[in-house]
């Protein structure tokens, strides 16, 4: 799954629970905190979405702002975090 792929999906499901995010034009580098979309709750929500949507599984030190200040940072993390595809050609 691409970066844009990660994003769109990210996007998506903002939209759909946040209803902030839903009446403004979020970009990918906007601030999800900032602009009022998501507090400490949606963080939470934005975990288990994350953590069930691509598979992986954050750690408590790895819930910093840093990481849910947008969709894009929000992105990087998830592929940073993603065990990469290994093809078997045997």
């Amino acid at each position: 799954m691409t970066p844009i792929e990660i994003q769109t999906k990210l996007r998506e499901f903002i939209v759909q629970q946040f209803p902030a995010a839903a009446s403004k034009e979020i970009g990918p580098h906007d601030s999800l905190i900032k602009h009022g979309i998501i507090d400490s709750l949606g963080v939470l929500e934005i975990v288990t979405f994350v953590e069930q949507q691509f598979a992986i599984v954050l750690s408590d030190d790895e819930m910093v702002s840093e990481h849910f200040e947008s969709i894009a940072s929000l992105a990087e993390f998830i592929q940073s975090k993603r065990v990469p595809e290994v093809s078997c050609n045997s």
